[in-house]
């Protein structure tokens, strides 16, 4: 529910009448009312062979050796050698390595190690630290150079011919159907040195080593493919505790018969099916909170293979009202709460770049303080399931200032109603937020001005949502450090995402890239980026409206307002300036700009190039090499937004964009005035320009925001939950800080019992 809706008052020292939450303990116990599975074997160990030359992206299933030459290294008391005729080198196939969501073992079979030259010969791996008895060692061999033909190996151990003919693949995606071997050996204390050595001949004349197991089945006597997939955690419980399982048969074992395990620890698994004869089933007890494992065993006869365990989450709405392809970023939900006390940048406990880069695992940061934190340096995210809820600080809240707080890589993180104005007292070339490369991550109702460079930025990134933010003012002539003196630089922001969702934002008086399409070239050298785009608006506009290019962008129902600035007469202009690989293309509709077409007027002429004014989108060619169509009818995917009409949105981003908890501060106040007034109050220093400012002191500098401190009874028992809250969730698959923190979020007021409150609404309803 948001200002443009309703407005709660919230009872101060009453019992608040909210639904409770169903303990998970219910759905824990009815898991461990089954058969346990199996243990798997003690000495199971997986290692990944990870080269320098390869990007530095650990897989959590698997420990990691980083080989640059001969060396050895020890992992669970098992040393591993490794010696070969050569110099050991590496590599990577990034269009697979580097996939956003591994769960295949892309990131395993897509590097390794191999010989430099063809005339190395063999690798020889030597293990010592097993215990005495039989043992088994599967090995990944997949090339990552594109090879045409691999060589084939032949394997000794202990000096015994154990495999020959062995095949490697080239390219290949996943563990399954990657080339690799499996062998079994005999130690006969855990003092043996057992050498392995592959031999290679034919082909490219090379070994290539990705990964190995010890001790684990033959994938041959292993399931395939599993759904949920390893590591995914956006499964759609559909509103129940189920969900359906399914996998392939192994390749090696007729006649095979399935036992299904679950669990919410990978080592205590409870049974689901036994005797299974079919490669489906359902998986029951589950949740939105819970993280999941589970595991399918292969039965042939008397023999039973032990399979892998895969982790999987039910996915959940980040909190009620989020939307796009961020939807459903986990935040911190399940973990700890870790409290920002001091406004002061450092490393400390109580600050909040202790909180975001220093405090480790699931979290959920919660602020006790209020007034102006001045950072020292960039506040980067690089980690995941972190909740950022500025919302929850007393006073006039958090800003922000100095230099920017953003993601960087992030994975399910959540952001809101932040306020980020970094000026210019860093002396630096710096920006304001920003999502680069992060997975799954939403910042919703967040406030960003006075940058230098872009205010916002998400190039590379993947289902990410920004909605109901505020960016205004980015600063136009002042001293970007890439460019010579008097450049005009101030944008708004480039946005990019594989889907990036941008809805509902307010751009007020910036020059240029409001927004611009940075959908750059995917890992094959192909245009990327698909992006929605819908009702937002944009108002006083500079030079430049909305322009640049992506793989697929819908541009749906956004409301450009022309101020004393403004200058083009279209809302997009989709420009062709690289002749790469694939195609750059848009769906255009119910955009308008006032006084030049309207939502019901032609979006798009002769396929973008038949009218270039007064119309929603055009295109701008200059690489001459554009043959294909480049707009259509339809859109390329679904939003998963709640979609208006243009002149609606603008009535609900005027009234609900930018931080407003704790409060709307003054300059944003002043911005949705300006916007719904048409006017502008201040104007650049150096350019002259009308409301689109050089420098902070164009408009007084930073407006005071007074120091706050929670007083202790606020929440006696520091769970990070104010005491007068019942402990509701707010909804079905949250939990109660949640719930608090998310009410947090919404317009509200305290009164006494029996006390009344009068409420400007024309201030939270901007647009009337």
């Amino acid at each position: 529910m948001r200002a443009v809706d309703f407005v709660k008052a919230a009872i101060a020292s009453c019992s608040l009448s909210l639904a409770t939450a169903t303990p998970l303990a219910q759905q824990e116990d009815a898991i461990h009312a089954r058969a346990s599975a199996p243990a798997d074997a003690a000495t199971r160990l997986r290692v990944q062979f990870y080269s320098p030359a390869a990007r530095d992206l650990p897989d959590s299933d698997w420990s990691r050796w980083p080989v640059s030459a001969w060396g050895s290294t020890t992992i669970n008391n098992i040393t591993l050698e490794l010696k070969s005729g050569g110099i050991l080198k590496g590599g990577e196939y990034k269009q697979q390595y580097r996939r956003p969501l591994p769960s295949i073992g892309e990131r395993i079979v897509n590097q390794g190690i191999t010989t430099e030259t063809s005339t190395d010969g063999a690798i020889t791996l030597t293990i010592t630290g097993l215990p005495a008895g039989e043992h088994t060692l599967t090995t990944w061999h997949n090339t990552w150079e594109g090879i045409a033909s691999p060589a084939t190996l032949s394997i000794t151990a202990a000096g015994d011919d154990v495999a020959s003919g062995v095949k490697q693949t080239s390219r290949v995606d996943n563990i399954y159907e990657s080339g690799n071997s499996y062998i079994k050996f005999d130690v006969a204390s855990p003092s043996t040195s057992v050498a392995v050595i592959y031999t290679p001949s034919g082909g490219d004349g090379r070994v290539f080593l990705n990964a190995v197991e010890v001790d684990g089945p033959s994938l041959a006597q292993q399931i395939k493919f599993p759904s949920p997939a390893n590591k995914d955690e956006w499964n759609d419980l559909g509103g129940t505790s189920s969900l359906a399982a399914s996998w392939r048969a192994p390749s090696g074992v007729s006649g095979a018969s399935y036992n299904v395990y679950v669990g919410t620890k990978p080592t205590s698994l409870d049974s689901v099916a036994t005797g299974l004869d079919n490669t489906s089933t359902t998986l029951t007890g589950l949740n939105t909170v819970d993280t999941f494992y589970w595991r399918v065993d292969v039965v042939s006869g008397n023999s039973t293979y032990i399979g892998r365990v895969y982790m999987f989450r039910g996915r959940q709405l980040a909190f009620p009202g989020a939307e796009g392809w961020g939807r459903f970023a986990r935040g911190g939900r399940g973990g700890k709460v870790v409290k920002v006390t001091s406004l002061a940048d450092s490393t400390e406990k109580g600050t909040l770049r202790y909180a975001l880069t220093v405090a480790t695992g699931p979290r959920i940061v919660i602020f006790d303080v209020a007034g102006v934190i001045t950072t020292k340096s960039r506040m980067t995210i690089n980690t995941q399931y972190i909740t950022v809820a500025a919302q929850t600080a007393p006073g006039k809240g958090i800003v922000v200032q100095g230099y920017p707080i953003g993601l960087s890589g992030g994975i399910d993180v959540i952001i809101r109603h932040m306020r980020v104005r970094p000026g210019k007292i860093s002396g630096e070339t710096i920006d304001g937020m920003g999502m680069q490369g992060s997975n799954h991550c939403i910042f919703d109702h967040c406030s960003i001005s006075w940058t230098i460079d872009e205010s916002f930025s998400s190039r590379s990134a993947n289902n990410i949502t920004l909605q109901r933010t505020l960016i205004s003012e980015p600063l136009n002539d002042a001293g970007h450090k890439n460019y010579p003196a008097g450049t005009q630089h101030g944008y708004a922001a480039s946005i990019g995402g594989d889907v990036g969702s941008f809805h509902h934002n307010l751009i007020a008086h910036a020059e240029g890239r409001s927004w611009s399409l940075a959908g750059g070239l995917n890992d094959s050298g192909f245009f990327g980026g698909r992006l929605d785009i819908r009702n937002n608006v944009v108002y006083n506009f500079g030079g430049r409206t909305t322009d640049g290019g992506a793989k697929e962008v819908n541009f749906v129902n956004n409301y450009y307002k022309p101020g004393p600035n403004s200058k083009p007469t279209f809302d997009l202009r989709a420009t062709y300036e690289d002749a790469a690989n694939g195609a750059q293309q848009y769906h255009c509709a119910g955009n308008s700009m006032v006084g030049h077409f309207d939502a019901n007027s032609t979006q798009v002429v002769d396929d973008g190039t038949g009218k270039t004014a007064d119309v929603a989108c055009t295109a701008t060619i200059t690489n001459g090499g554009v043959s294909y169509q480049k707009f259509f009818s339809a859109p390329f995917f679904n939003p998963h937004v709640e979609t208006q009409s243009s002149p609606e949105a603008y009535k609900r981003v005027v009234s609900d964009s930018g931080a407003r908890a704790p409060v709307l501060d003054s300059h944003d106040a002043r911005i949705v005035n300006e916007t719904v007034t048409g006017t502008q109050t201040y104007k650049g220093s150096k350019t002259g320009k009308a409301g689109i400012i050089d420098d902070p002191a164009d408009v007084g500098g930073l407006e005071a925001f007074p120091t706050a401190t929670r007083v202790a009874s606020w929440d006696a028992d520091d769970d990070g939950i104010a005491d007068w809250w019942d402990g509701s969730t707010g909804g079905d698959g949250y939990t109660a800080i949640e719930g608090y923190v998310n009410f947090m979020a919404e317009p509200h007021v305290f009164v006494a019992p029996g006390e009344s409150v009068e409420i400007d609404l024309g201030a939270l309803l901007a647009a009337g």
